[in-house]
């Protein structure tokens, strides 16, 4: 053979792994973009739940003022949250639009990722703390609206009322703190993925993910099984 038609066949062979590297990174690069962007959206519905509950809360507070309007001590109570589930409004309003700007406008996949994390560790963790708080308005003036008594409404175990409140809140902010910090360390590893050039860290990931399904279903099932014994203790 000649030492042309070897060099020839040299220069192919490294053409042929050059396109096979190139290959490989652009499936990498697409799976870390669909992944990044599926778990963006699933901070947009969070985000949209729970500023829908802001609505049904300023509708019941509308509601409570209207049917506490002679218990000044009440109406006390219900200004605050009314200004502060206004306030949960506004910032809904305004993160919402941030992620959007971050997953629509960003100029790589690596700068979307880096913009995503910094997202989860500032505006997105106060969110957490305010969506919490909501839920807790929302309980408390579900009650004050179905146990108004004239205008007037009573605890007859105060400190149950404020441990159960407390849990609430506690239990509310842990499942979605939880969750962040699931996709901050999905977005840590795609991140890490997309700079080597491999799937491995996202490998890890998807099997964990398959690990934690099985526990969510779990306490989604005492969860549920502990809500029916209350209700039917409540009943008899």
């Amino acid at each position: 053979m000649k030492k042309d038609e070897l060099i020839n066949i040299w220069k192919k062979g490294d053409d042929l792994m050059f396109r096979d590297e190139k290959t490989d990174k652009a499936m990498i690069t697409q799976y870390i973009n669909e992944k990044t962007l599926k778990g963006g959206r699933s901070i947009h519905f969070n985000i949209i739940f729970y500023w829908f509950i802001q609505v049904v809360n300023l509708i019941l507070l509308s509601l409570n003022l209207a049917g506490y309007m002679n218990n000044p001590a009440m109406i006390w109570i219900l200004i605050p949250q009314l200004l502060a589930t206004i306030g949960i409004m506004v910032f809904g309003i305004d993160i919402f639009y941030k992620l959007r700007e971050i997953n629509n406008y960003s100029e790589s996949l690596h700068s979307l990722i880096t913009r995503q994390l910094k997202f989860f560790k500032k505006p997105y963790e106060l969110w957490l703390i305010l969506s919490s708080i909501s839920v807790l308005i929302l309980t408390i003036n579900l009650g004050l609206y179905v146990d108004n008594d004239n205008g007037t409404y009573t605890i007859n175990h105060k400190w149950v009322f404020i441990f159960v409140a407390m849990g609430m809140l506690l239990f509310i902010y842990g499942t979605q703190k939880l969750a962040s910090l699931f996709n901050l360390h999905s977005l840590k590893a795609y991140l890490s993925d997309l700079q080597k050039g491999v799937l491995e860290e996202s490998e890890k990931l998807e099997q964990s993910k398959k690990r934690l399904i099985w526990l969510y279903l779990a306490i989604f099932i005492i969860l549920t099984a502990t809500l029916i014994l209350g209700i039917l203790k409540a009943i008899k």
